[in-house]
């Protein structure tokens, strides 16, 4: 019955509802679940489930299952930062806190340090409040290809896309985009290379990963760091081509997680168009009664462990706090891009 109720609510957002002033209905329903997410992923905190499960493609163990504490917390953060209690942003610092190994950190405490988990603490530090440097980071930083690598060693400084042993030494760019982010907000902004992150971009507009599988992740960073740093207008326009035009005709861009990484994306360029309402339309109906968003069969990243014989690791949502927290990041956009929609139209 509440997938019903959640299903006729969405469509008030699309057409309207009888009786009632117009866009109450739909806001009511984006703010209720806003509500139950930030519900969901408050207690999802407190029970320590912020973590991704890892399943090893040949059926073998995958020594990072249920971790990834601090890649989680950056969503959170993301989405709700400014909504947590004190004492719900000391435990996620105190975790971020006990894994540091000299400015650094990786995916979990015995894994090996890199850029990218770096990368995302310390932005979720700054998002909580805490000015933390960036300058750790430039450990991984590499002056002749002008990037970052991910991972600590003398591997190759060539872009990877193509997923190896040695590819996973190389440079990323989805996970320069990352890095990027953060370093446009520092004094280490000069070393943002952004021709990296143009070149990665196809000729589709979407933005090609190495360890993100599917168009949206590395899509939805590459946009975001492009609106901080105000360049590659033509990239940025071609992206949201894209995701205008890939959208299916039901709202969605497929599962939940990838739809809410292209309405984050679309939201991140300001573009609050008809493909953004329907979007956020078939997302508020995909609510689960627990008050969360699920896709546990979309994975969040792939690892290539061994090339002979292969073996991946990837990585899935199964508590849903990732994707819960992408979810209400949008919703939380398409509220306050209503709040400012009523005041245009009230004249203030």
């Amino acid at each position: 019955m509440k997938k019903v109720m959640a299903t006729v609510a969405a469509l008030c957002l699309l057409s309207g509802c009888a009786h009632m002033p117009a866009g109450a209905a739909g806001d009511r329903r984006i703010d209720t679940a806003v509500g139950q997410g930030v519900s969901y992923l408050r207690k999802a905190l407190g029970e320590e489930r912020h973590h991704l499960a890892c399943r090893a493609s040949n059926g073998s163990s995958c020594p990072v299952h249920r971790a990834g504490h601090v890649f989680a917390s950056f969503f959170i953060a993301s989405a709700i930062g400014d909504l947590l209690f004190p004492g719900e942003r000391q435990k996620i610092t105190a975790r971020m806190d006990a894994e540091e190994r000299q400015g650094v950190w990786g995916y979990m405490p015995y894994a090996p340090v890199d850029a990218d988990d770096t990368a995302f603490v310390i932005r979720t530090y700054r998002m909580l409040g805490r000015e933390v440097a960036a300058d750790s980071l430039l450990r991984f930083y590499n002056r002749e290809a002008k990037a970052f690598t991910t991972f600590d060693g003398r591997g190759t400084v060539a872009t990877v896309y193509e997923p190896s042993v040695a590819g996973n030494l190389g440079i990323h760019p989805e996970v320069n985009a990352n890095i990027f982010a953060l370093l446009a907000e520092t004094t280490l902004f000069p070393l943002i290379n952004e021709e990296l992150i143009i070149r990665a971009q196809t000729s589709q507009g979407w933005w090609r990963s190495y360890f993100y599988p599917g168009r949206y992740y590395a899509t939805y960073m590459s946009l975001v760091l492009l609106g901080k740093t105000g360049t590659g207008e033509a990239a940025r326009k071609k992206g949201i081509a894209f995701l205008q035009t890939s959208q299916n005709q039901d709202g969605s861009w497929g599962g939940v997680y990838d739809t809410s990484l292209a309405l984050n994306a679309l939201a991140a360029c300001g573009v609050i168009d008809d493909a953004f309402r329907r979007g956020i339309a078939w997302l508020a109906a995909r609510q689960e009664p627990d008050g969360s968003w699920r896709d546990e069969h979309a994975p969040v990243w792939e690892y290539t462990y061994s090339d002979h014989p292969p073996v991946v690791w990837r990585a899935y949502d199964t508590d849903g706090v990732v994707t819960t927290a992408l979810a209400v990041k949008a919703l939380r956009s398409a509220s306050e891009a209503k709040i400012a929609a009523s005041a245009t139209r009230d004249g203030r």
